[in-house]
């Protein structure tokens, strides 16, 4: 830990790829800057190391995504299709607090801020208890990237388990987690910083979101970066950094232009053999799995660029062993369980990606294409914003408009002077421009120092 000062500032978070990333740069700015910096987050794939390799200590946390046979018979007994994420989350936290708050008491100096994932419920809550501002990292685009539907988000809400859990909370610490928030949206009043620029952020959408967050403060950042921070890769399956094959270089120096397609981690993680459900259906794939979903991505684009002696595509598996089932490799194809995506993504002419934020943020950060083909959540929004930008092309409802034929003339058009690489530079440059990792650790202090002031009546 670096040098004991007045500042610590304390990070909650997910042991998710996109949701974690972001915030390990950020890490090392504070750590830099000489501020304690401490970092709770469930041990899953090796998160644990990489939390160290920032500098900050790390302390472990119960998965709240996920409930343990305890809170399952507490909260929710014979009611498994209510356990899921992310109802899951209400149970995980009235389980989480007691233990978090213990130790957040006995920290030396004490916490200043803490930094969180607005997915949590519970970190507001204990911020509260301890006197001290809540900030949420926002690594979508806004909040109005994540439309659940009003009675979708009250039906959830409703859940007996979810019942149970809220009131636990508001009994033990007077605290009301859905009255200024709801599930994978629980912002915070005194500042949430947004990872993208002010062209791409989304507010408040939803009659529910404009109800209960209607002025909250939202600051755009841009992307996260710092190539020399270790990073999550994939944290389903390893947070070792991989190395990208020879044959990647060997292709560029041969003259091929270079394209990277990934269908990310969410589908290649629980929904592998699961349908993606409800938060699907607005793009038509309610009813699809992960795996349906990364094959029909895999066999367009071997359809589309299968040994054409111009293109060496990388594909990422997600450590799936049958992502390629039924499928035959063309030579021009790499498939790799996990790719260093900030390591490839500067060699890249062009880049198919499910949409997630990370990773349209961090390609358009070097001035990359690209054919988005989203799932859900944010990604079909996501999609939109690049298309709007003139960056990219979006591949909305895939199942009816992604074609071998469209994909091959599109992508061709990513890799040829203007038009789409005129756009993305252009977004690199906005992007840039608009602060990044200091900008945050600047927007952080500024909250703390407004904070301290006015409880002490400056």
């Amino acid at each position: 830990m670096a040098t004991q000062t007045k500042e610590h500032v304390v990070f909650i978070n997910i042991a998710a790829t996109g949701h974690m990333n972001p915030t390990l740069p950020l890490a090392v700015e504070f750590l830099k800057r000489q501020i304690c910096v401490s970092y709770f987050v469930p041990d899953k794939a090796g998160v644990v190391d990489v939390v160290k390799s920032t500098g900050a200590t790390w302390y472990p946390m119960e998965d709240p995504m996920q409930m343990s046979e305890e809170m399952i018979e507490k909260y929710m007994p014979g009611a498994p299709e209510e356990t899921r994420f992310p109802a899951s989350t209400l149970p995980a936290a009235a389980c989480i607090l007691p233990k978090l708050l213990e130790t957040l008491h006995k920290m030396v100096p004490p916490p200043s801020v803490i930094l969180y994932d607005a997915f949590l419920p519970f970190a507001r809550v204990a911020a509260r208890q301890l006197g001290i501002p809540a900030i949420s990292t926002v690594t979508l685009a806004g909040p109005g990237v994540i439309q659940v539907p009003p009675e979708v988000q009250q039906a959830w809400e409703k859940l007996p388990g979810v019942q149970k859990a809220c009131q636990e909370i508001k009994d033990s610490y007077e605290f009301d987690v859905f009255q200024h928030g709801g599930f994978m949206e629980f912002y915070s009043p005194e500042q949430n910083i947004v990872c993208t620029t002010e062209s791409f952020f989304v507010g408040p959408t939803t009659e529910l979101q404009c109800k209960r967050f209607p002025d909250f403060p939202w600051t755009c950042v841009g992307p996260l970066l710092n190539p020399a921070a270790k990073r999550i890769h994939n944290a389903n399956v390893t947070a070792e950094t991989p190395k990208l094959p020879a044959k990647v270089d060997a292709a560029l120096a041969d003259g091929k232009r270079l394209l990277y397609v990934s269908p990310g981690t969410v589908a290649t993680g629980h929904f592998w053999t699961e349908q993606f459900g409800p938060q699907a259906a607005r793009n038509g794939l309610m009813d699809c799995t992960g795996k349906e979903f990364v094959q029909l991505l895999f066999r367009t684009c071997i359809e589309a660029f299968g040994n054409d002696p111009e293109i060496q595509v990388v594909m990422s598996t997600g450590g799936k062993e049958d992502a390629l089932e039924g499928m035959t490799l063309p030579e021009n194809f790499l498939a790799l369980d996990v790719v260093p995506q900030l390591e490839l993504l500067p060699k890249c002419h062009a880049f198919i990606t499910h949409g997630g934020a990370n990773s349209v943020h961090e390609a358009l950060s070097f001035g990359i294409p690209l054919a988005v083909v989203p799932i859900f959540g944010d990604q079909p929004i996501n999609a939109d914003l690049v298309a709007k930008s003139g960056a990219g092309v979006s591949y909305r409802y895939p199942r009816d408009t992604l074609t071998m034929e469209d994909l091959k003339e599109v992508v061709n058009k990513m890799m040829r002077p203007g038009g789409f690489q005129d756009k993305a530079q252009e977004m690199k440059q906005e992007l840039a421009a608009t602060g990044g990792v200091s900008k945050a650790a600047d927007v952080v202090l500024e909250t703390v120092k407004k904070w301290s002031s006015k409880l002490g009546g400056a």
